[in-house]
């Protein structure tokens, strides 16, 4: 009986032990914890491998193959000593990557203790939900990797993390599902060697259990509701890392380098409520390379007969119309029966597609006068004998001698007004030697093809003989590429 109240004894004194000793709590993980960034390309940076030093108003730089990706019209800048030296645009890359050219000279001399660097910025957005509510006066900690002890420039881009890049409390916002809790965030680390670090002092409620907390990084104005959290006004800051580590050492193209980011909940007295670890990575951008072969097409066709000319070039053209009685098609033109009592109208359509930027000319040359081949005779040329290529220039066509040839409008100002006039269509016809020019145009083609038409024009003379007349035109369509 003694022994028993011996162990009874000591058992009781173990047990006032445990009661007085210190009671450890473990932090619980939250829950959907993550983090993203608005863009995931690394910041390229990369000491120069040209020669030293690089003289002012130089238009490139060589740099090293440590993987860096410079891009086009990117907004590159030069340190110098891990100070700020200046501004420089990139215009191209070779493709190797490692020469790099500028818009314009540069302003300064560079040297070797210069790097070439683009600091990529973002906007972060971290989210979780808590599984132990966050009372007033609780904190939301977001902690980044510790920087190198030789990121002194928060303006330049560092292998080892992210550069805050003069980050404050007002570019940081907090929305939540539930609740009416609001933020007083605060900067820390955010130096050489240090862990930069945002945390939030909470205020105004406590954040429950469950709620989603959405934490814009580089925000200065956001919203939530039934469509979730959002950054409406951005103010991207944080500076991604380069992916090449040391100088020749790490990072692989095509494989993103990741970081850890921590996020951890605290009580207002800073015990440890829940914590996660999540991830952000930076990858190089895709050149992306396709070729687009030139093309162009040209056509020829008909025109209905009766077609009033105003209703396909512009609605200043001559109120002319086609033969009623013959309609061309893209191989022939009949004017019919012409006299000396007035000019009668044919005419034919010309569309040319081009993916050019560079324009087109199409030209006409032909076999000769409107001839009779019985006799020879012949329906002068409206503009008279051809002397050279587009000379002498297209006119009216006479009412005392008659005259034939050809003249060109449009409806989107290809042609030259000036040239083949429009309330008075100009008439010229070509010869074999020499061109008459339709249409010279310095631009693209519109996407659904350019639409000419050339219009014939006929009138006989007093005397001129009966009979048939004929003659063979043809159109040429060049296009710069």
């Amino acid at each position: 009986m003694a022994k028993n109240r011996s162990v009874f004894g000591i058992l009781l004194v173990l047990f006032g032990i445990i009661l007085f000793l210190p009671q450890k709590s473990y932090a619980l993980g939250l829950q959907n914890a993550s983090a993203s960034a608005t863009t995931s390309r690394p910041s390229p940076s990369s000491p120069l491998s040209s020669v030293d030093p690089l003289i002012v108003g130089s238009s490139g730089v060589t740099v090293f193959n440590n993987i860096s990706t410079f891009l086009s019209s990117d907004s590159a800048k030069f340190f110098k000593n891990g100070n700020f030296s200046e501004n420089v645009n990139v215009a191209t890359t070779s493709a190797n990557k490692l020469t790099v050219a500028f818009t314009s000279g540069t302003v300064n001399a560079q040297d070797k203790t210069s790097v070439l660097a683009v600091p990529i910025t973002a906007m972060h957005t971290v989210a979780f939900n808590p599984q132990t509510a966050i009372p007033i006066g609780g904190k939301i900690i977001i902690s980044y990797p510790t920087l190198a002890a030789t990121d002194n420039n928060q303006a330049s881009p560092s292998a080892a993390g992210y550069m805050f890049n003069a980050l404050a409390g007002g570019d940081i916002q907090m929305k939540t599902s539930l609740g009416a809790a609001t933020c007083s965030w605060a900067i820390t680390g955010a130096s050489a060697g240090g862990s930069p670090t945002a945390t939030c002092t909470t205020s105004g409620a406590t954040i429950p259990s469950g709620a989603t907390v959405w934490v814009f990084l580089g925000c200065t104005a956001a919203t939530a509701d039934s469509l979730g959290g959002r950054c409406t006004t951005q103010k991207p800051l944080i500076i991604n890392p380069t992916n090449h580590g040391t100088l020749g050492t790490g990072g692989t193209r095509g494989t993103a380098t990741v970081k850890s980011v921590g996020i951890s909940t605290q009580d207002a007295s800073t015990n440890i409520l829940d914590a996660s670890t999540v991830k952000l990575g930076t990858i190089e951008s895709i050149f992306v390379v396709a070729h687009v072969d030139p093309s162009f097409s040209f056509n020829i066709d008909g025109v209905a007969g009766g077609t009033a000319m105003t209703s396909v070039c512009t609605g200043s053209y001559a109120s002319i119309s086609t033969n009623a009685s013959f309609p061309s098609t893209g191989t022939e033109v009949n004017l019919g029966t012409i006299s000396s009592g007035g000019d009668t109208y044919a005419a034919q359509l010309l569309t040319i597609r081009s993916n050019t930027n560079a324009g087109y000319v199409i030209t006409a040359t032909s076999s000769g006068f409107l001839v009779n081949p019985g006799n020879g005779q012949y329906i002068v040329n409206a503009q008279g004998n051809v002397v050279g290529n587009n000379n002498p220039s297209p006119t009216t066509i006479s009412a005392v001698t008659g005259g034939y040839g050809i003249n060109a409008c449009d409806a989107s100002g290809r042609v030259s007004t000036t040239v083949w006039g429009q309330a008075a269509p100009k008439f010229a016809n070509p010869s074999q030697q020499f061109y008459y020019t339709l249409v010279n145009y310095g631009s693209a083609p519109s996407s659904s093809g350019d639409a000419i038409y050339a219009v014939y024009g006929a009138r006989a003379g007093g005397s001129t003989p009966p009979g048939d007349y004929w003659q063979v035109i043809t159109y040429s369509a060049s296009v710069i590429f």
